[in-house]
């Protein structure tokens, strides 16, 4: 029989109550709940997104990777939605050497009940035998980053054994094809969306005392990401010491992971850089709004959050012309030619010498980031979710 479909509001498929019987989504989460970034920030906009949505046809269970956690960990701490919530017991990464049969039975041993579908957030968290299988890819670091860790041994016999592939953007899609031999068919391109309550044009700039705290004092450029190779924080480091020598009264802010951001500066010699640490999501919109523009030099990325974030609030964002970063911002951006320090240096300079560029940007940027939607990304993400299921 047909199933009923509805809509809301948003144009998001909802399951009609005529359906008879519930589907269960098991999430595969090396993120546990906490300040997060990076994937563990996307599975956290997935779940708000998604799950008030969803409708009565599907229910949601989610397994963290990792050692149980005492007290264990509630649905309630994760998302609304959740009906229940598990741990593993040990990292799925003491599997990565072992024979794909053997590391999909020892998940799927410890995961919890068998669902009607797995979602895993991760290729190295291995989706168990006995029901359909999606997998979330972002990005294929290891395969072109020798910090990045390393590949599970069963990698491609994992996405070869998985309905479908969800990817970010063409970017993404084409790094798997080449490097994991995804067939066409199993590849479902969903972009990501933009936090528009969270990051627009109407978000105040941080105060005065709010950015002396972080030891900010005048106007200001910001960095917001990791400080693996790929995020190439040594070459803009490197950029900005000519940068800062002409604009004598601007400071380079880098939020992120301190210890190690305080390394790369340490090391590069670079004047009036200022390493913030982590800010939560209370603070950091106000910060990145109150600087002069955001500088993204990665050079591999199967998305790029931190520009969008940024183009959403009309602050201006220098990206690379490389990876997933060209298919975001477009030409609502400027681009740097690579990731090169020259390259950099032109960008910024560039940008702080054109104010007829940054008015240009600050317009452009909304308008680019309203293309992104979260309430998109949830539908499309349940129309995968109904046909790997069926």
């Amino acid at each position: 029989m047909k199933k009923l479909v509805s809509m809301n509001s948003q144009g998001i498929p909802i399951a009609s109550a005529a359906t008879t019987a519930s589907r269960r989504v098991r999430y595969l989460s090396q993120n546990r709940p906490g300040a997060r970034m990076g994937i563990g920030h996307y599975e956290r906009l997935l779940l708000e997104h998604l799950l008030p949505v969803a409708g009565e046809e599907w229910e949601f269970e989610i397994t963290f990777d990792g050692r149980r956690a005492n007290p264990p960990i509630s649905p309630g701490d994760i998302a609304d939605g959740i009906r229940e919530a598990a741990t593993l017991g040990f990292s799925a990464r003491r599997a990565y050497r072992l024979p794909w049969w053997l590391a999909r039975g020892l998940v799927g041993a410890f995961a919890g009940r068998r669902p009607s579908l797995y979602h895993s957030l991760a290729l190295s968290f291995p989706a168990p035998a006995g029901a359909p299988a999606i997998y979330t890819i972002h990005d294929l670091p290891p395969a072109r980053f020798d910090d990045e860790g390393a590949f599970p041994a069963w990698a491609k016999k994992a996405v070869a054994a998985a309905q479908y592939i969800h990817v970010p953007s063409q970017f993404a899609a084409d790094e798997l094809r080449e490097l994991l031999g995804i067939p066409e068919s199993k590849l479902r391109v969903i972009r990501y969306g933009c936090e528009c309550e969270v990051f627009h044009p109407g978000v105040p700039p941080a105060s005065v005392e709010q950015l002396r705290r972080i030891g900010i004092g005048g106007p200001f450029l910001v960095y917001v990401g990791g400080f693996t190779r790929r995020k190439n924080v040594a070459a803009m480091l490197q950029a900005w010491k000519a940068v800062a020598a002409r604009f004598s009264e601007i400071t380079l802010l880098l939020v992120g992971p301190g210890s190690q951001l305080q390394r790369l500066v340490s090391e590069s010699g670079a004047p009036r850089a200022v390493v913030a640490g982590y800010l939560g999501r209370d603070v950091l919109p106000n910060v990145v709004k109150a600087s002069e523009a955001l500088v993204f030099p990665s050079i591999y990325e199967g998305f790029g959050l931190p520009p969008l974030e940024a183009m959403a609030m009309g602050v201006p964002a220098i990206g690379v012309n490389a990876s997933a970063v060209r298919e975001v911002v477009a030409g609502a951006g400027l681009l740097a030619e690579d990731g090169s320090a020259d390259a950099l240096e032109h960008a910024m300079t560039n940008l702080l010498d054109d104010s007829a560029l940054r008015a240009k940007l600050r317009e452009a940027g909304p308008k680019r980031a309203a293309d992104f939607d979260w309430g998109r990304h949830a539908g499309g993400m349940l129309q995968l979710y109904a046909a790997a299921a069926r």
